[in-house]
């Protein structure tokens, strides 16, 4: 067995494994630390350029939720003034039917009208005032009410089949805004104003009533008020059927941005079980690599005791 004073070849292996170990540990503390599996030391140019995609993409998928969001509380608003509308509808029809009948007096049935009178003039001011952020969504003979709706559900993409055509379809338009009128003249619901003005203390006579259940199509419906709700009923079904969309849009996006999350995960996170060990294993190794450098001399050690020994 060789003993020599000089032994660079052992510090310096020694000096590189405690330095592997040194980087291994400041890596896994790195990635454990930020939750991401790109560092310094480990930049992964090619997969983080997939993850920085994948993170673009789902930003925007975040914007696009927040687009169907408003879509549909836009929708809402007008369901609900409209779900009114239709209760006040009724009620105004249990009391044109109740006052047709001699069992009420002309006097109660002019008291009957003061209520009628005051719901037509709400459906009026439900009709006019129901706007979403400027928007009148219930009138559209109103000069600030637009052609359409657009409803941006995602990127722009234009597809070149025919079924599709050239438009972009992640673009869902709303046409035919200025048809949707909900006041009571669009609905043909008649008003009770001249009818009291004109009435004397007597009250109201049945032959005045009976008028403002006829409606404009006797030959399709029984009442005015029929009427109405059948033109409600279609201005409601248009709100609907965009609503049931948006809800179908919405959980798409959900679903699609679970996945490109997920693979992002799997690219980008930091796999914590598996860097503990790393950062363990690493640990351990550089606590064996100090200790073993600290000994690295003992073949100097030992040649200079066996010198001493033979110079005694």
């Amino acid at each position: 067995m060789a003993f020599t004073i000089r032994d660079n070849g052992s510090n310096a292996r020694l000096s590189r494994n405690l330095e592997q170990a040194r980087r291994e540990n400041a890596d896994a503390m790195e990635k454990l630390s930020t939750g991401q599996v790109f560092t310094t030391l480990d930049p992964r140019p090619a997969e983080r350029a997939i993850s920085d995609n994948l993170e673009f993409r789902l930003r925007s998928l975040a914007s696009s939720k927040r687009n169907i969001n408003d879509a549909i509380s836009l929708l809402q608003t007008a369901e609900s003034s409209m779900s009114e509308i239709n209760n006040i509808i009724t009620r105004m029809k249990e009391i044109n039917v109740a006052s047709a009948s001699t069992t009420v007096g002309d006097q109660d049935r002019r008291f009957l009208f003061l209520e009628y009178q005051a719901l037509h003039d709400e459906v009026n001011r439900i009709a006019t005032t129901t706007q979403f952020n400027g928007i009148p969504l219930l009138n559209g003979r109103d000069e600030n009410a637009p052609e359409s709706l657009v409803f941006r559900v995602d990127d722009p993409f234009f597809s070149s089949d025919r079924w599709a055509g050239e438009d972009d379809l992640n673009a869902i338009r709303l046409d035919g805004l200025k048809s949707i009128v909900a006041t009571t003249d669009a609905l043909g619901i008649k008003s009770a104003r001249e009818l009291l003005l004109s009435s004397s203390e007597d009250g109201i006579q049945l032959e005045d009533v009976e008028e403002l259940l006829i409606p404009q199509d006797p030959d399709l419906f029984s009442t005015a008020y029929d009427q109405a709700l059948n033109i409600l009923t279609t201005q409601r079904s248009v709100y609907g059927a965009m609503q049931s969309r948006l809800q179908r849009s919405m959980d798409f996006v959900d679903v699609y941005q679970e996945n490109i999350a997920a693979a992002k995960s799997k690219i980008s996170d930091t796999d914590y079980a598996s860097e503990i060990s790393r950062l363990t294993e690493s640990k351990i190794l550089m606590s064996a690599a100090t200790a073993v450098l600290a000994q690295g001399n003992i073949n100097s050690q030992l040649s200079l005791s066996l010198l001493s020994s033979v110079l005694k």
